[in-house]
């Protein structure tokens, strides 16, 4: 073990993953020099670089320990496909040899054909010898379309597979995404039904958020965890008598708060904390610890 390796391990896996963000999992692969979880040589060389850069410590061992290592899996890769490769090979052999012996049948029945017709001596075996090169031939036929089907399964299997596990990606992204817009318009309308009631003495409370330009607008309501979205150039007015935690797209906006009105010119993503009638803007993973360590 390198005198890097024992640095490392004093500091610990948790200070480094703060400092660095590698995942745990991957720095004690790297101190247990255990490469097999690791995607490829260049991720993990960038780790190990990472972490000569930030403790100042010489990794170079464990580098040379990782190079062997990949180039050992490469080869072993390379015989596993030459192997396939050769397989394939031999189907496509056996293949045309199967066209060959077929066709010289038909070539064979055809010329015993011709020359039972001249002699008109046996007729019946003529009609039987053609019944069998036909056969031969559809039989033959069928076990060339047979062995061309299983290797063109073969090659496809995989894109198949990528392309199912992709379009289920997608679908779930898309239904992650999905915010009916009936639950919308409840949030929004209940504005006006809560100010209804405020009229009557209770102190109004005011939270409006009013976009500059189409915005992506995301909020969380704390107290019951229920989540919203909508895409909107229109004012939004949220009930101020709860806490919620709101994201935007950009921050091109203004946000109205109990008469205090704060202005943001910025095209980056703002994220912002309402809690007892304070707002307060948040860094992102101040917003992700707030949320259950999810962006969104």
């Amino acid at each position: 073990m390198s005198i890097g390796i024992d640095k490392l391990k004093k500091i610990g896996v948790q200070k480094i993953h703060e400092n660095t963000h590698i995942s745990r999992a991957h720095i004690e692969a790297i101190f247990q020099e255990n490469f097999e979880d690791m995607h490829n040589k260049v991720q993990l060389n960038g780790f190990l670089s990472i972490l000569e850069r930030e403790y100042g410590v010489d990794l170079s061992d464990l580098k040379s320990k990782a190079n062997d290592h990949f180039e050992h899996v490469a080869k072993y890769t390379h015989i596993q496909t030459s192997t396939t490769n050769l397989f394939l090979v031999d189907n496509r052999k056996k293949k045309t040899t199967f066209f060959y012996i077929a066709l010289g049948i038909v070539i064979f029945i055809l010329f015993a054909y011709l020359n039972t017709n001249i002699t008109k001596d046996e007729p019946a075996i003529s009609e039987e010898s053609s019944k069998v090169a036909v056969a031969l031939v559809e039989e033959n036929a069928t076990i060339t379309d047979e062995n061309s089907s299983l290797i063109e399964h073969n090659q496809t299997n995989i894109e198949e597979i990528e392309e199912v596990l992709i379009k289920n990606t997608q679908e779930t992204q898309e239904k992650v995404q999905e915010v009916p817009k009936e639950e919308i318009k409840e949030v929004i309308r209940e504005v006006p039904q809560k100010k209804a009631s405020l009229d009557s003495g209770v102190k109004s409370t005011l939270l409006k958020i009013t976009p500059k330009s189409k915005v992506w607008i995301g909020y969380i309501n704390l107290n019951t965890g229920e989540k919203s979205q909508t895409v909107s150039l229109d004012k939004l007015s949220l009930d101020a008598s709860k806490d919620w935690l709101l994201t935007f797209g950009h921050g091109h906006l203004d946000i109205e708060v109990n008469g205090k009105l704060h202005q943001y010119q910025t095209a980056k993503n703002l994220k912002f904390i309402y809690k007892d009638g304070e707002l307060k803007e948040l860094s992102f993973d101040e917003f992700k610890e707030l949320n259950s360590g999810k962006l969104w």
